[in-house]
C-alpha cells in the first residue's frame, strides 16, 4: 500500500517505525507496555502487518517518550539521514 492519499497508509508506516524503534532500543513488546499505559497486546496489533490498528497522538507520543526517539521521526517521510546519526541499520 503505497497510495499516501489512503488513510491506512500512515498508520501502516507509523507502525513499521515503532516496530523499527522498540528493536533499535532492544525492548520487547511487553517492556514497551510496562513503560506505557498500554497493553502488549494494543502493541502487537499496532506492529503487526496483518491487522489494521488504528491508534491515536497521544499514543504515538508515549512511544516516542519511552523509545526516547524524537516524534517527528516517526512521521518524517525520509529518515535515511537521522538512521545513520543513530547508527540504525534497515533493510
Amino acid at each position: 500500500m503505497d497510495n499516501k492519499e489512503d488513510i491506512r497508509y500512515i498508520y501502516k508506516y507509523v507502525s513499521e517505525r515503532i516496530k523499527l524503534f522498540r528493536k533499535y532500543r532492544g525492548i520487547t513488546q511487553e517492556q514497551l507496555a510496562d513503560m506505557t499505559t498500554f497493553s502488549k497486546g494494543l502493541i502487537g496489533n499496532i506492529e503487526s502487518s496483518k491487522t489494521e490498528q488504528t491508534f491515536s497522538l497521544a499514543v504515538l507520543y508515549c512511544f516516542s517518550r519511552a523509545l526516547d526517539i524524537p516524534i517527528e521521526l516517526f512521521v518524517k517521510e525520509d529518515i535515511t539521514e537521522d538512521l545513520k546519526k543513530l547508527n540504525i541499520k534497515t533493510k
